[in-house]
């Protein structure tokens, strides 16, 4: 039997499960790249062991020689921002954690640092503001950069995509894609492989429910022809919050650091730029 190892990010789990229903006769080991750095002299010695080394791109050039691998393969991780446009990661003397997490929104931060309060940052979500922040416009460039991203690494995910695009949301977040996108891109990489996936509707757990589930605000669902609303479910906990109580959270947060000293990732900059532009015209 060969014997695979996975490294990848949050979405490894998904991936490794997926492989092992769909590739039943391959022992799949599986390690989040978090828990491989801790563990990463025993894993070079073990790496020439493993038939093949499947590898999320981000990680190839992380303290370890991967060229000891028999095969050495790479799978990206879906990323796609349409549904949820608002979120941003933020920092203040390191990565801030908020009441989602690593996820914040761009109009309730932008709101704080202006000074408004909870009800008027509760107002701002609306349609005029969220065409005026540009989240309806993000669609096409996500398909495009995601689907191109996969094709880079010889998987064709076209087709699963616009299966994933009827009906809900098919992302819990920017880079929390739900279970099923992860068993069709397992699938798409056996057959890649050559390998004719076992035919089965059992589908692994869901493990990254676990995690903060960001709603798609209604206004942009109904864009996309999805659910919506303005229910958060919060990280390791089966609890929803409200907008008004994620404002409220998000700003007890941002008050506890010094004025003007939270700041966006590099990636959203221009963009989040535009949404304090919107926010102080709308407030």
């Amino acid at each position: 039997m060969e014997t695979w190892l996975v490294v990848s990010n949050c979405q490894t789990f998904g991936l490794a499960n997926s492989l092992k229903l769909l590739g039943p006769r391959f022992h799949i080991d599986a390690m989040d790249i978090w828990a491989f750095r801790k563990n990463i002299e025993k894993y070079k010695e073990q790496l020439p062991h493993y038939f093949r080394v499947v590898l999320h791109p981000q990680f190839r050039n992380i303290a370890l020689d991967f060229s000891g691998a028999q095969n050495l393969d790479f799978i990206p991780s879906i990323n796609f921002d349409a549904y949820h446009p608002d979120i941003c990661y933020a920092f203040s003397d390191g990565p801030l954690e908020g009441p989602m997490g690593s996820y914040h929104s761009m109009i309730v931060l932008a709101a704080y640092e202006a000074g408004l309060g909870v009800e008027a940052t509760r107002k701002l979500f609306r349609r005029d503001v969220f065409e005026g922040c540009g989240f309806f416009g993000r669609w096409e460039q996500e398909r495009t950069q995601l689907l191109a991203h996969f094709a880079d690494h010889g998987l064709d995910i076209a087709s699963s995509f616009t299966q994933w695009s009827r009906g809900d949301a098919f992302m819990y977040s920017v880079n929390h894609p739900k279970i099923h996108c992860i068993h069709d891109i397992a699938r798409a990489f056996l057959t890649r492989l050559g390998v004719d996936p076992t035919d089965s509707e059992i589908m692994p757990a869901d493990n990254l429910v676990n995690g903060p589930c960001y709603p798609v605000y209604p206004e942009i669902a109904e864009a996309f022809g999805a659910r919506g609303s303005y229910l958060f479910k919060l990280p390791n906990d089966y609890r929803l919050i409200s907008l008004e109580q994620f404002i409220e959270f998000s700003f007890a947060v941002y008050s506890r650091r010094p004025p003007r000293s939270i700041l966006v990732e590099g990636a959203v900059h221009a963009r989040y730029e535009n949404v304090k532009a919107v926010v102080a015209e709308a407030a």
